[in-house]
């Protein structure tokens, strides 16, 4: 079996009760139909009242989810004790944990040959470790440093358009390790090269050249000028209210709401918050990006190779994996330039890092999970973006994060 993960993550370790927070806090964790059978051996053969309260049957229950741990109201496990660690795992091992909580943060696409590992970067320290390392994002293969081709799909999955899928993740991967290349041009060469793979699929020798000449156009487009400082206020009031209407609890809504606060409600004319707006995003863009190019690249690169199914996978809404990659980059930028006008200092690396790790915590607020286990929007937050753009979420989501 081939292991490739990205260099920072043989180097993680769990904090445990030195964390700034805990794994599951504002979650609900779900729990398989074999873990919820050795809970009930628990509550008989321990009379352990806290089973019988905080483990929820589901009204349509499956294998996979056939109940729930019901967090207390201040968004705890009710399992925690009081060094923040889980009392189940203490008394009785890791083999009575959820599947949830035995793997957070790790994440795994497994295919038997070869396994894909990255780490979730909505654990404090998966995002240290990752988005503060230059060469965090170098890769490990087995033993072997990265070479000039990832090998992502296992050879009984190889099809015509599996083949054609790995050729473009490689194309994409090593592209963004290209610190010259520009963010916004990625997300262009991303989409475009998405959308030619079933034809490259058929011209499977035309993928230099269509690539390349992607590639080249993207720089053209992305030399326009948008005037969107206005669209991102008002998607940032739609997160805001979507939020907290939805989960005012959540570990997101405090940051948020102090962005949201700043650049929206501070200013009772629109046109002074966008003039304020456009101050902040300014250094935001010209100086702080520059500066701290890191940050937002590794994020991409973990999130790409970490969600590396959508250029093999032809099941409907796995393109969504990238959309909600996107989505959650541009809710951690404007939480970042909310942050800073509101302590009006220069731009802090550790308030990007910060914003990333808390929306990537609370990403699941923002989507549903469909039959094939894929991600689409949350129906307000699909509105919100059809909104900017009534024919495409991917030209709403590049507007938002150019």
């Amino acid at each position: 079996m081939k292991d490739l993960h990205p260099n920072y993550y043989k180097q993680f370790s769990c904090l445990g009760s030195e964390c700034i927070e805990t794994c599951c806090q504002g979650w609900k964790i779900d729990v398989d139909q074999s873990c919820h059978q050795k809970y009930e051996e628990l509550r008989r053969k321990f009379d352990d009242n806290k089973i019988d309260k905080f483990i929820r049957k589901n009204s349509s229950p499956t294998s996979r989810k056939f109940s729930f741990i019901e967090m207390k109201k201040n968004g705890f496990c009710p399992f925690l004790d009081e060094s923040k660690l889980c009392s189940i795992q203490k008394k009785f091992g890791e083999d009575y944990l959820p599947d949830t909580c035995k793997t957070f943060p790790r994440r795994t696409i497994d295919f038997n040959e070869i396994q894909i590992k990255t780490l979730s970067l909505a654990c404090p320290e998966a995002a240290r470790l990752c988005l503060t390392k230059k060469n965090a994002m170098d890769m490990k293969i087995e033993n072997n440093n990265e070479n000039s081709f990832l090998k992502i799909v296992p050879s009984y999955l190889h099809n015509s358009f599996t083949i054609v899928g790995e050729k473009l993740f490689n194309k994409i991967y090593f592209l963004l390790k290209d610190k010259d290349i520009d963010l916004r041009s990625l997300l262009i060469v991303y989409e475009s090269i998405i959308n030619e793979q079933k034809n490259l699929e058929r011209n499977p020798e035309k993928i230099d050249s269509v690539f390349d000449l992607i590639v080249k156009n993207s720089n053209n487009l992305n030399s326009l000028n948008y005037k969107n400082s206005e669209i991102k206020l008002n998607f940032l009031s739609d997160i805001y209210n979507f939020i907290q209407n939805t989960n005012p609890n959540c570990s997101l809504y405090d940051i948020l709401s102090k962005a949201h606060d700043e650049l929206v409600k501070k200013n009772s004319e629109p046109e002074k918050a966008i003039i304020n707006f456009k101050k902040i995003e300014k250094k935001f863009l010209l100086s702080f990006e520059k500066e701290n190019n890191t940050i937002l690249r590794n994020y991409f690169l973990n999130e790409i190779l970490g969600h590396a199914q959508v250029f093999t996978n032809e099941v409907p809404n796995c393109r969504n994996r990238f959309y909600l990659t996107i989505l959650c980059s541009i809710i951690s930028k404007l939480i970042t330039i909310g942050i800073t006008s509101e302590k009006s200092k220069d731009l802090d690396s550790q308030i990007l890092i910060n914003a990333i790790q808390k929306v990537a915590k609370n990403f699941g607020a923002f989507v549903l999970v469909d039959s094939n286990y894929e991600y689409e929007f949350h129906p307000e937050i699909y509105s919100a973006l059809r909104r900017i753009d009534k024919k495409s979420i991917f030209n709403s989501l590049f507007l938002l994060f150019s």
